[in-house]
């Protein structure tokens, strides 16, 4: 199973690649291209329920994290970084990903900005595209850069949804079991991948089960004493430590709600003591207090007060992609998976930096001045995941409204110099830019969708002469 593993994470990892590649034109696969960040369970807090999520939540029921173990890319990313090039990692209580839950879950804006699948995706999307340096793409990276920083310990003890597969794994029907034959060698837990110590190598903390007559080896006995104590009692003698009798723990697992399955603990038993099986799950306590709870909810009440009541000027050019819902729902609903600026065929969806305040930060917008909107590609609504983006027809798409141009006098040519120019005017396929007896531009605004491709156009250096405001669609 160790080698069955290592192929389907690799496997696993390299269907993630070919699939951010093939996001682009002509779209061959649909909203498959996405299916990495249709996983993830929290697509349900703006009311979207995929197959894929469902099918991740009844196999955490069953088999507890292995998605973490054998699927999840950012997880094998990590793994095979701290394999290849091992650091120390500062310590981290493995219950701040409980808190840190809670409290993205009550501020699910926020939430997207870490969740480890929209997050991946993201990064990716952004690497492939040409418009790549933009603030939020900064700000992605350093996220990015953060959780690399911590390796494993990231799946340990701060992702949000490893917290949450860890709930649910409480509830699994497969158990890890140690027999009688354990020696206490210590090797099981200097491979696990979710008890990393400081110095890189595998901590002990709790995971220990000693039965009658057995003999630990474990460094700074005192120390562990009280780390381990919940299952541990020991005696001091002048030439040995033997612990006291301990209720039989054939049957027992400890940590088993972070168990990834990777079976990197039954492969390095000299004693073969570790097996995996099916049976009734094995509730464990969750040390969580009640102080952190108050604490994650009330920090995640303010965060979600902040992020919509702090006014911000909304800018009058934001142009969302056309399909896109209703504003507030919008930067709800959004996810921030990166597809649609990644699919987008001029590359002139980018990610917003507070054109809309802290709660639309990194949602998709237009920028008609990097490239306008192509009347015969509707290829955003199709990846979308979370419905963000309405899928529309070709049809359906060109009659989309999604802003109206104006002209600045200022700077138009025609207007400030009294220069013949009609590119706007040839550009435009919608037949909204006519001429006055002057020859100078002006919009049919009931004609202008707001494509941009005459912003796009415009020949003025600098900011356009002419351009797009934004409407909210309804």
């Amino acid at each position: 199973m160790f080698y069955i593993r290592k192929a389907v994470q690799l496997i696993s990892l390299i269907i993630f690649f070919v699939l951010i590649c093939c996001t682009t034109y002509p779209l061959f696969l649909g909203k498959f291209v996405t299916i990495f960040p249709q996983f993830s369970p929290f697509l349900f807090l703006p009311g979207v329920f995929l197959v894929p999520a469902i099918i991740l939540i009844g196999l955490t029921l069953i088999l507890g994290r292995i998605f973490c173990g054998w699927i999840c890319p950012l997880g094998c990313l990590l793994e095979y970084l701290h394999i290849f090039f091992p650091k120390r990692v500062p310590r981290v209580q493995q219950v701040i990903k409980y808190y840190l839950l809670l409290g993205c879950v009550i501020c699910s804006p926020f939430l997207w900005h870490i969740e480890p699948l929209c997050l991946m995706q993201r990064v990716f999307c952004f690497i492939l595209s040409p418009w790549s340096y933009t603030p939020y793409f900064i700000f992605t990276l350093s996220t990015f850069a953060i959780i690399l920083f911590f390796r494993r310990k990231w799946c340990q003890s701060l992702c949000p949804l490893g917290g949450l597969l860890s709930l649910l794994s409480r509830y699994k029907r497969i158990n890890r079991l140690v027999s009688p034959a354990c020696n206490q060698c210590g090797r099981c837990q200097r491979v696990c991948w979710m008890n990393i110590g400081e110095d890189g190598s595998q901590n002990t903390e709790g995971r220990i089960i000693v039965g009658a007559g057995s003999k630990p080896a474990l460094p700074d006995l005192e120390d562990r004493k009280k780390e381990t104590g919940e299952f541990l009692s020991f005696e001091r003698s002048a030439h040995s430590l033997q612990p006291k009798k301990f209720p039989s723990h054939e049957g027992l697992g400890v940590g088993q709600n972070d168990c990834l399955l990777c079976f990197r603990c039954q492969r390095s038993c000299p004693k073969e003591a570790v097996h995996f099986c099916f049976g009734k799950p094995e509730m464990e306590k969750i040390d969580v207090t009640r102080r952190g709870i108050i604490f994650a909810i009330g920090a995640g009440i303010i965060s979600a007060l902040v992020v919509r009541v702090v006014p911000c000027s909304r800018d009058k050019y934001l142009i969302r992609p056309p399909g896109s819902i209703p504003e507030d729902r919008f930067k709800v609903a959004c996810i921030r998976c990166g597809a649609c600026t990644k699919v987008c065929i001029s590359h002139g969806l980018v990610p917003d930096f507070f054109g809309s305040g802290l709660i639309g930060l990194g949602s998709p917008r237009l920028m008609p001045r990097i490239g306008a909107c192509e009347d015969y590609c509707n290829l955003c609504g199709q990846v979308c995941p979370s419905g963000a983006i309405q899928k529309l027809s070709e049809d359906e798409k060109q009659k989309k409204k999604i802003g109206t141009a104006v002209i600045d006098t200022k700077r138009c040519l025609a207007y400030k110099e009294g220069k013949l120019c009609l590119i706007c005017d040839e550009q435009c396929l919608y037949n909204a830019v006519n001429m006055d007896a002057k020859k100078r531009p002006i919009i049919n605004k009931k004609k202008c969708i707001g494509c941009g491709v005459c912003e796009n156009k415009c020949p003025v250096n600098g900011e356009a002469a002419i351009r797009v405001i934004g409407r909210e669609e309804r």
